[in-house]
């Protein structure tokens, strides 16, 4: 992060910044959660073209670790083609009312 501040000072425009800080946010979340963050990005760019937009929340890092138990294993590792989504989780499962 250190090495880093001097560049990102001039991240090109408030979006590229804001953008940069959702990155750093959703790897740190990673961590805190002891997942790893380089696997769980590159899991989530392969399911999230094929997941419903207002089912989202199941893809935060605090709740991937049970999403990710319940797609199928062998879909989820090709690097293309669909993945089948699996039913929404229950309302406790999600911490939503």
């Amino acid at each position: 992060m250190a090495v880093g501040r001097k560049a990102w000072l001039f991240c090109g425009s408030d979006d590229h910044a804001e953008a940069a800080a959702n990155l750093f946010s959703l790897i740190a979340s990673c961590k805190w959660h002891q997942i790893d963050p380089e696997l769980y990005l590159a899991e989530i760019v392969r399911v999230m073209p094929y997941w419903p937009r207002d089912r989202y929340l199941e893809l935060a890092p605090k709740h991937w670790p049970a999403t990710r138990a319940r797609l199928a294993g062998d879909k989820l590792a090709k690097e293309i083609g669909p993945i089948t989504v699996p039913p929404p989780m229950a309302k406790q499962q999600t911490g939503t009312h």
